[in-house]
């Protein structure tokens, strides 16, 4: 189980593939915008990007 809070999100979308499956959070908190990634299939793996604009 995982349980992740983010800040600011404004879009959750899901990418399934034949190889993969993927969620992604895209984020805006004031100065900084970015996007969460987790990829469910086929093992678990986080990404959290963040950029200043």
């Amino acid at each position: 189980m995982v349980d992740i809070y983010r800040e600011g999100a404004t879009r959750l979308s899901f990418a399934p593939g034949k190889l993969t499956g993927n969620i992604f959070v895209d984020f805006e908190m004031g100065d900084c915008a970015g996007i969460l990634e987790i990829q469910i299939t086929p093992q678990l793996k986080v990404q959290d990007r963040l950029l200043y604009h």
